[in-house]
């Protein structure tokens, strides 16, 4: 536990996008050799609780039991964060500057982005367009 604590502290924090999450529970080769790999080198991995309702919210449309139980039991090995007054101020300082570009892109995209930020992470997605216009934000693709 106390070496989870410095490597939160030190900022090595290592946050999965919905779409990085999803092609593990397929079980994406390429995926899943690297989130693995992550557990190994005891990495912190880390997701928000956005992802965490945007995954949740497809298994009770498409009614798929047998992968929400594996998607849990995956969770359980991961540190969730959610938003708080740091998160919705860095929020509304990404909103302000993509709207003033012409870049705007979702809420919750948005929200994604400033957890990430407000705790030093890095993002992981393959949904690198959503995010590529974000200054401060550390993005890498896995797929």
């Amino acid at each position: 536990m106390k070496e989870r604590i410095r490597q939160i502290q030190e900022g090595i924090m290592i946050f999965l996008d919905t779409d990085i999450i999803s092609f593990y529970i397929k079980g994406v080769p390429e995926i899943y050799g690297k989130i693995n790999e992550a557990f190994d080198n005891n990495d912190t991995l880390c997701t928000t609780l956005i992802n965490k309702y945007e995954i949740i919210k497809g298994f009770r449309w498409k009614e798929n039991k047998r992968k929400e139980i594996h998607y849990t039991n995956f969770m359980n090995h991961l540190m969730i964060l959610p938003i708080n007054e740091t998160v919705i101020n860095i929020a509304a300082n990404i909103y302000a500057n993509l709207r003033r570009s012409g870049k705007v892109i979702g809420d919750l995209d948005i929200l994604i982005a400033a957890i990430v930020i407000a705790n030093n992470g890095t993002l992981v997605t393959n949904n690198i367009k959503h995010f590529e216009n974000i200054e401060q934000l550390k993005v890498v693709n896995w797929a």
